[in-house]
């Protein structure tokens, strides 16, 4: 699998859903959602999904990109100065894994790694 394609299927479902929500429902800044989006895209992909996904599979794999995703956001919110930041992190997390899932089992299917 290439990594470059791997990272923009990624990126092509992350960052959509970090611009929608945190942008249009919780008015975070553009500028701030995309450098979160970024930051879970890169640490996402190298940890969850090259060292965690082959060997403990989609579902865990899954619950540990939520509770991941939830605290990224919440502590990048926190630190820029945002006040609210739980429910905006957790609506975002969700979707975040929501997507990650059918990501993971796109990711499976076109490199042998796992079983989603």
């Amino acid at each position: 699998m290439n990594p470059g394609k791997a990272i923009g299927n990624k990126a092509m479902i992350l960052l959509p859903v970090m611009w929608i929500l945190l942008i249009f429902i919780f008015n975070v800044s553009f500028t701030d959602s995309s450098v979160i989006g970024l930051i879970l895209l890169i640490l996402g992909y190298f940890t969850g999904d090259l060292l965690l996904l082959p060997k403990i599979g989609n579902a865990v794999s899954t619950m540990g990109d939520f509770f991941f995703s939830f605290i990224i956001i919440w502590a990048f919110l926190k630190i820029l100065g945002y006040n609210e930041a739980f429910v905006p992190s957790l609506i975002t997390s969700l979707a975040v894994a929501a997507g990650e899932w059918f990501y993971h089992k796109w990711l499976v299917k076109h490199r042998i790694s796992s079983e989603a």
